[in-house]
């Protein structure tokens, strides 16, 4: 029987290899038709297993899946569970799945990939450790942890012994056992695995390769969550260096390695180092895509925040505006950008207890997020909290009164009566009462705050303290000195005690 099919098969690999990528995939398409019509099922196979491998380089992951699954099905079919062939095909399909991050159905392909290996080779193969590896990835993609971790130590024991603790496949998986426990914020183990990845892989792939590239970035965020920032910084000046080299000093991922930088500077308290890096990312960004655009906004609001910090407020406070007023030309009122920039005003006007300028921007910044999140959302309540407080220092009280009415019953409605957040409200809503004169409402709202307070947080919270001072003034008020005397007393020990 003529087997056509296999001239087009091996044309269409020749295609392949010399970079023909459209040509090849017609002439597998050939080849695959004409194995189905000569009935020949491993020729059939054959094809639409290479046919799916062009697919997948192409990244048409939908239209190889289906070449993959077949390929599978025909080799299970006629071939020993542990051929050449059949686990080929399931390299493939797991792979596929991998990279459609398909890791639920990833996993199974790849967990009788790990049994064939281990039956055929040994449980300390290193093969078999690298399916155990691919195994663990699968797992720590879906959040499986404990599973992970598990897989990655048994993979790490095997390549330790078989290629010794130096080796990059070592420093490859000391990095993913690294990256499990930065996922569950276990930063203080992560570190020195990631520490000594780094060290394996730099003497053994070079400096500058492009491997070590989100080792560096991972081991400089576990160094910022561990508090380590010189450290940090040094692991960010390492990586910008290779980025440079690699791509180029104008590159985006190179102004991203220069305000990752600049940003570590800041919590080191570099703040003229800090700002050098900024500038020199500001004057990229602004070479590449004008002043106006909202990615130099972003560089001009961290430049305001080094200001900020450094005590430079008039400066912070003008770039702050600046940034605001591109941003909101170059993006919509409701986008993420302009949301950044009016927080940064009103936490600088804010915390520096201007709340005269701060009102309008938390009030911008409310509306915003009702709109977006819902007056239920934590972070608009974050804003009315705010704008209550703004309003307070203001003497604004029949403003705030509104806000806390309408807080205390959204809070009691999604947190329940006896939550320390409606504790806050009906304290605040007391004080203001007692402002003005309203004892009755006011020691009502007094009682409940402290109720709540003592409940939920013990007797020798300091919030506590501050209602029974508030509510002490307000017994001073009406004439029951002894009473708010006893009080006080209290309220001090709660502090003396927490000091």
């Amino acid at each position: 029987m003529s087997k056509d099919w296999e001239k087009f098969f091996e044309q269409g690999n020749d295609a392949f290899e010399k970079g023909n990528l459209q040509q090849a995939e017609s002439y597998f398409k050939a080849a695959l038709a004409d194995a189905e019509k000569q009935g020949d099922e491993l020729g059939t196979a054959n094809c639409s297993e290479r046919l799916g491998e062009l697919l997948f380089e192409l990244e048409r992951y939908e239209e190889a899946e289906p070449h993959f699954k077949k390929t599978l099905a025909v080799r299970d079919k006629l071939l020993k569970p542990h051929d050449d062939l059949v686990v080929a095909a399931l390299n493939n399909l797991s792979a596929l799945y991998f990279f459609q991050g398909n890791h639920e159905k990833a996993e199974s392909p790849c967990k009788r990939l790990t049994e064939i290996y281990e039956q055929a080779l040994g449980a300390d193969n290193p093969e078999v450790a690298t399916s155990v590896n691919n195994l663990a990835l699968i797992y720590a993609a879906q959040g499986k942890n404990r599973l992970a971790e598990e897989l990655f130590k048994r993979a790490l024991d095997v390549k330790e012994k078989a290629l010794g603790r130096s080796h990059p496949e070592v420093g490859d998986i000391l990095h993913n056992l690294a990256n499990v426990y930065w996922s569950q914020d276990r930063f203080v183990e992560a570190e020195p695995l990631l520490t000594e990845a780094v060290t394996i892989l730099s003497d053994t792939i070079g400096d500058d390769h492009s491997d070590l590239m989100p080792v560096l970035v991972n081991l400089a965020a576990v160094c910022q969550a561990n508090g380590h920032h010189k450290a940090a910084s040094g692991h960010l000046e390492k990586l910008l260096g290779v980025n440079e080299i690699a791509l180029g000093p104008n590159h985006p991922e190179v102004v991203a390695c220069i305000t990752n930088l600049a940003g570590s500077h800041l919590f080191e308290g570099r703040f003229a180092d800090a700002e050098r890096l900024y500038k020199r990312a500001l004057s990229i960004r602004e070479r590449a895509l004008g002043r106006h655009s909202a990615e130099v906004a972003e560089i001009l609001a961290s430049i305001a925040f080094v200001h900020q910090s450094d005590n430079k407020y008039l400066l912070a406070e003008n770039l702050y505006k600046e940034a605001l007023s591109i941003t909101e030309a170059a993006r919509s009122t409701e986008s993420p950008e302009v949301e950044a920039r009016l927080w940064d005003l009103a936490c600088l006007y804010h915390n520096h207890n201007r709340y005269q300028k701060a009102e309008p921007y938390w009030k911008k910044l409310m509306e915003l997020r009702e709109r977006k999140l819902g007056m239920v959302h934590p972070d608009t309540q974050a804003c009315i909290d705010s704008l209550i407080i703004c309003y307070l220092q203001q003497t604004k009280y029949k403003e705030a009164e509104a806000l806390l009415k309408q807080l205390t019953e959204l809070r009691e409605m999604n947190l329940g009566l006896d939550h320390p957040d409606v504790a806050a409200c009906l304290h605040y809503l007391a004080e203001i009462m007692r402002f003005d004169g309203r004892y009755d409402l006011a020691e009502k709202n007094y009682k409940r705050a402290l109720d709540i307070r003592t409940k939920c947080l013990g007797p020798n919270h300091p919030d506590v303290a501050r209602s029974l001072d508030g509510y002490a003034d307000l017994l001073s008020a009406t004439y029951r000195e002894a009473e708010a005397e006893h009080m006080r007393v209290c309220a001090q020990a709660i502090l003396k005690a927490g000091a």
